[in-house]
Formats: C-alpha cells, structure tokens, sequence
C-alpha cells in the first residue's frame, strides 16, 4: 500500500475573503440534526467545501473507515494531499486523529474546563479566567488556534474553493474560532425538532428519554447564548425539516449569508469525514419523523417536562 504524499510543485493560495480572512461557515447544532447533510449540501456550490467536522472525531482512526469518496481514508489521495499541505505549514497531521477538538487538552485540568457547553457570559468569563490561570491551558489554546487555521487553509488549497462549511456543531468550539482573527465566520444554527433528535438519541447512543431530551436542549441553549452576541448578518437559523422538504428553496436562501452568487449545483466527488450519512451519496433527501410513531406516550410526556418549552420557543408545536 502506497502512502506516499503526491507531490506539488505549484501548490494554490487559498481564496480568502476581501479582508484576507478566511471564510468559514460554522454549523451549529444538536447532534443527529442533520448538519452532515446540509454542509455537503452546500458544497454542491461551485465556490464552496466541506469536509465535515474540522474538530475530527476518534472514530476516524478505526480500521476501514472510509471517506465520503468512498476509499478507506488512510488511503484518500485528498488527505495526503492535504498532510502535504499541512506539512508545507509546519505541522505533522493526519486526518485520523481528532486533535483539533478544542476539547482535547494534554491535561486533566484544561479538559475539565473545556467538556462543558457553553453556558452565557457570566461562566463563560469564569471559564476564560480559570484556563488562563494554566499556562499548558493557554498553550493547548494557542496550538489548536494555529492548527484549524493551518487545516483550513490546507482543505482550501487543495479544493481551490472560496468558502470552507465547518459542521463541528460544538458551541465551545465556535466560541473559540470567533475569537481566531484568521476567520471571517458565518454562523447557521440548525434545529430540529427535538422529539426526532431524542428519538436519534435514544437508538443511536443508547440514552435515556429523560438524558436525550436533556442534550438536545443543552445544545439548543448553548446556540441560543451565543447567536445573541452576534451581529444579525452573521448568523441565520435554518431547519432540518424544511431543508428536507425544500432543499433547493432553503439552500438559495443561504448564499447571500455565505457571500456567494447562486449558481448551478454541482454533484462533484466530496470527501467528508463525520456523520455515517457522509457515505449515502447522491441518495435524495428524505424527512425522518418516525419519532411521530416510534415514541411512546411516557417518552412524549418525559420530553415535554425536559424540553418541552424549548421545543416550543423553536416553533415547534406541542
């Protein structure tokens, strides 16, 4: 097996926007939201990538997992592509590992104050005091701004796209790349009813009603206190279910946020590390409400006391 890096004489700038930031849309969400799918549903613009989650996940070091493209991702001629371009920036990265997770810090300290959702100003300042009474927490800070820059700048390079979709979802995780000065960051918060995600929840992570409901609103919580502090043209909300339902019509209404003239889509090859509906290709979109028969009346009532009220500020009906 040949792992050998393809060579490139004449790597591409990365296209960054007219301030020479880079431009990133971030994904907000609750997880089993359907972020995958509407970030390579905005990579069918000619002008813009994805490849999932920036922030990585474990599971990509597991034997046979496959990029999107459908190859076995040790063997993805892209991400050695992208290695090479990390490499030509001074860092030693391979799509595998999950080190861009802000999360994962060297030390016990730093990941107790990094697990947490975002919680609003107040603990948010006491988090921010507390990591920078650590100097291995500030150095972690420090490395894995330099880094998601670095592999941002490296996937545009490579793909010679304008615009990069993050589809991380992690509050924490916004909150520190809205604080990188190398990102111009458009913000999409992506709902869904919370009764298919506890749902998701329940059969995918094996959680409780009572545990999934919970999650869900924390999620929803965490994006909440956040979008709050952003200016209105740098964020918008969407839904999962009109993005089923109307994917054309909910796309177009995306591109003047992103910064991008409409134009024909595309159905090029992506390569897309995350959620399993990465691999389902050009399959069409299909609305999953199976909640509606799949709950009982005892998980509908245990929702309703959790997340209930939450649900219903999302205009979700009861």
């Amino acid at each position: 097996m040949d792992l050998s890096f393809p060579s490139e004489t004449s790597p591409r700038a990365p296209a960054t926007a007219a301030n020479g930031r880079i431009r990133l849309v971030y994904i907000m969400a609750a997880t089993h939201s359907g972020s995958t799918v509407l970030a390579m549903q905005l990579a069918r613009h000619p002008q813009v990538c994805t490849v999932g989650e920036l922030s990585g996940t474990p599971y990509r070091a597991q034997p046979g997992y496959r990029c999107s493209c459908g190859e076995e991702l040790v063997r993805c001629s892209f991400w050695h592509e992208v290695s090479a371009a990390m490499a030509r920036r001074g860092f030693a990265y391979s799509a595998t590992t999950d080190e861009t997770d802000m999360r994962n810090a060297p030390g016990r300290y730093a990941r107790r104050l990094l697990r947490p959702m975002h919680r609003g100003a107040l603990l948010e300042f006491v988090r921010d005091a507390a990591l920078q009474l650590s100097p291995a927490a500030r150095a972690h800070l420090r490395r894995v701004r330099l880094l998601k820059t670095a592999l941002a700048e490296s996937v545009l390079e490579c793909t010679g796209d304008a615009v990069l979709v993050d589809s991380s979802k992690l509050g924490v995780q916004l909150k520190y790349d809205l604080r990188n000065p190398r990102f111009d960051i458009k913000v999409i918060w992506l709902v869904r009813d919370g009764r298919g995600v506890a749902r998701s929840l329940m059969r995918n992570q094996r959680l409780t009603m009572r545990e999934a409901a919970y999650e869900w609103r924390r999620s929803n919580e965490e994006a909440a206190a956040i979008v709050q502090r952003l200016a209105s043209a740098a964020w918008t909300q969407v839904r999962y279910e009109a993005l089923c339902t109307d994917p054309e019509g909910t796309l177009a209404g995306l591109w003047p946020l992103i910064g991008v003239a409409p134009r024909p889509l595309e159905d090029a090859v992506q390569h897309v590390l995350g959620h399993a509906s990465r691999l389902q290709g050009k399959r069409a979109i299909r609305l999953d409400e199976k909640w509606r028969t799949d709950l009982s009346a005892e998980d509908l009532r245990v929702f309703e006391k959790v997340a209930g009220a939450m649900n219903r500020r999302l205009r979700y009906a009861g």
